[in-house]
């Protein structure tokens, strides 16, 4: 039998030790979705937790199909994180820019001398708005309605927003490379 359904038969009785099989499998996934949002280890690791709780108690979100139980917390957890930028909205502020005059430095930076690490600091030094912007594009594949929708803010602030984002991270990359 499928380790995962035998996972949801145990959810069904609530056994302990099936649903922390549960939460271990579907834990680092859903952790990453907060995360690459907020940027923030103790709030992602919250709604983590809040995410795989609420999927326990409530059972109508549970899916028999594992891949579409793991998009629908990761579904959850972005909700809850985009929640949380609301909230700390009045910390940070989107700038409202119609025209982008500034324009990228074009100048590549190499592949091979690019490591998780680097992109990973880079992404990290962005304002909480650019990042915020950059992860619900990139790493959620939501497009510029969407995302317009979610943080409440108009279309052209996101595509600025995603513009001097993607601008800082290459500057960031190329000055930091430059320096090894």
């Amino acid at each position: 039998m499928n380790d995962y359904k035998e996972i949801l038969k145990g959810l069904k009785r609530n056994d302990y030790r099936l649903q922390m099989r549960f939460y271990d499998m579907f834990a680092e996934t859903t952790y990453q979705s907060a995360f690459a949002i907020l940027g923030n280890v103790s709030d992602a690791e919250e709604i983590m937790q809040d995410t795989i709780l609420k999927a326990l108690t409530r059972t109508s979100l549970i899916n028999d199909d594992e891949t579409l139980m793991r998009r629908t917390l990761r579904r959850i957890a972005v909700n809850a994180a985009i929640d949380v930028v609301r909230k700390q909205k009045s910390h940070f502020c989107f700038e409202d820019i119609e025209n982008i005059t500034d324009c990228a430095d074009e100048t590549d930076i190499s592949e091979n001398m690019l490591t998780v690490e680097n992109i990973k600091q880079s992404v990290d030094s962005l304002p909480a708005g650019y990042r915020t912007v950059l992860a619900l594009r990139l790493f959620e594949n939501m497009n510029f309605d969407e995302i317009s929708r979610h943080l409440k803010i108009s279309q052209s602030t996101v595509r600025s927003q995603y513009s001097r984002a993607l601008m800082k991270l290459r500057n960031y990359l190329k000055n930091n490379i430059n320096k090894d």
